[in-house]
């Protein structure tokens, strides 16, 4: 009997089975011994080998898939470490204190929150990128928070809402760009029309945000600690025009249309120039900043332990983390872990409410193999047919996919995007996940419009040559 015919597909209880004893390894340790997630990842290992090789695949076939996901995996890993090192340099820079420091005097603890989530919206859509955003103007206002009192998990929540916004509609983003490729739409028609149910809930959000901020401030709001904060700062750093050099730079090479990677390093570089030219940084610490990260000595502690961070090293437990997880997708990929959890599902629509809830829940499932890319791949292909027995633009699929995929991927401990949040801000996923608002609504909305026959549109408009939908042309 040949290998192959040995060869056994896993029933959906088995891939279960397989997911929960990850899960058990990974997150039991962490909550009964307090280990890191990352050596459990390490850990799990040992069942996840024999469970894959239980189904009649070889050591040497299963190590080769977790090796070529590894190697797709490298250009996230890449982008994490290069991220790192331009936070550290914008701290040198006075860039990041001189957000805080303007914040802190402008921003009161009852519209802080939707202040962060409005903030973060404008630079992730102008930026095209969440992880950008989160590492720069989300851990200025992460500081600000912190000194206003405001929990932790409420102000990473805002982050992400405000920061997946603009990943979800800017034509700079990675996640635009897979999306409408993966179902074979033009790029600005499904960012225009995701856009017509994302602005609404952004307003929404906003709204939620700013009553949750009522609950802070008043009489129970100590402003010295601000004081304390804003004069350390004025003591230590420059907080002029030239402090928002490496954002402007940043900014215009995005608009520019230039790899965000490069573009990251570009002002990550001058970062650094700043810090020495315009700080008074000595010349020869520059490149320890950006290798391990910037040390603060204001002599305020608060403030010290907020900037104490960023660097490539300090970024190492975040990549290690990310190669584990994609290495473990590679395995489940190679034995048809995921497949036997998401077929099932996939089969069972019988209108077009339950397509798109269909594809909501696997583009949601797709997260658990470690990055929102390969969800949206994987979604869009396994569903595009589907949409077009029902004679559906694929405009729809783009939209209920990105909906939940893109933000959703921050609720996934394990995907690329959930151990970036975790290892930037050190909240843990329930303790943000209750209090990113946008995550929950978009999806939401995204289902609403097709119960309610909102922009649920035909294949029969050709949105590409500016034909106008209208309720008339459904099918």
């Amino acid at each position: 009997m040949s290998a192959n015919s040995e060869r056994k597909k896993p029933s959906t209880g088995y891939a279960l089975l397989v997911l929960a004893g990850v899960l058990v390894i990974v997150l039991g340790a962490n909550k009964l011994i307090s280990a890191p997630i990352q050596p459990m990842f390490l850990v799990a290992w040992l069942w996840i080998y024999p469970m894959c090789m239980r189904l009649g695949y070889s050591f040497q076939e299963i190590d080769a898939g977790v090796m070529e996901s590894i190697k797709k995996g490298m250009g996230a890993v890449l982008t994490i470490l290069v991220v790192g090192a331009m936070i550290a340099t914008w701290i040198a820079a006075g860039t990041v204190p001189a957000i805080i420091y303007y914040g802190m005097k402008i921003v009161s603890p009852k519209i802080f929150l939707a202040a962060t989530f409005l903030l973060c919206c404008v630079v992730s859509v102008a930026c095209g990128t969440s992880w950008g955003t989160m590492g720069t103007a989300g851990i200025a206002m992460f500081a600000i928070g912190e000194s206003l009192g405001i929990p932790s998990g409420m102000t990473v929540g805002a982050i992400i809402s405000g920061s997946y916004f603009g990943d979800m509609l800017s034509p700079m983003s990675d996640s635009t760009n897979v999306s409408s490729a993966a179902v074979g739409t033009d790029l600005i028609t499904h960012c225009k029309e995701l856009g017509i149910i994302a602005i609404p809930v952004m307003a929404l959000t906003a709204v939620i945000y700013g009553v949750m901020g009522l609950r802070f401030g008043g009489d129970a709001f100590d402003g010295s600690v601000v004081d304390e904060v804003v004069s350390a700062i004025s003591s230590e750093f420059h907080v002029g025009v030239i402090a928002f050099i490496p954002v402007v730079l940043l900014l215009t090479l995005i608009f520019l249309k230039k790899p965000a990677m490069l573009s990251m390093m570009v002002s990550a570089l001058v970062g650094g120039v700043v810090a020495v030219l315009y700080q008074g940084m000595d010349a020869n610490n520059i490149m320890n900043v950006f290798w391990t990260g910037y040390k603060a000595s204001t002599g305020n502690t608060f403030l010290d332990t907020l900037l104490n961070r960023g660097g490539v090293t300090n970024m190492s437990a975040t990549a290690f983390m990310m190669i584990f997880a994609f290495g473990m997708i590679g395995a489940f990929n190679t034995v048809g872990i995921m497949e036997a959890i998401i077929h099932p599902i996939a089969k069972k629509t019988k209108s077009l409410v339950q397509l798109t809830l269909v594809s909501e829940v696997i583009a949601f499932i797709g997260n658990m193999m470690g990055t929102n890319t390969f969800s949206l791949l994987m979604t869009g292909t396994l569903m595009a047919p589907a949409y077009k027995e029902y004679k559906l633009h694929p405009t729809n699929l783009s939209k209920a996919m990105t909906a939940i995929s893109t933000p959703g991927c921050t609720f996934i401990p394990w995907n690329a995007s959930g151990i970036y949040v975790i290892g930037l801000f050190g909240v843990g996923t329930l303790s943000f996940a209750p209090y990113a608002c946008l995550v929950y609504l978009m999806p939401l909305a995204v289902l609403l419009s097709v119960v309610f026959k909102f922009r649920v549109i035909p294949a029969s408009v050709n949105l590409e040559a500016g034909e106008k939908y209208t309720r008339k042309s459904k099918t």
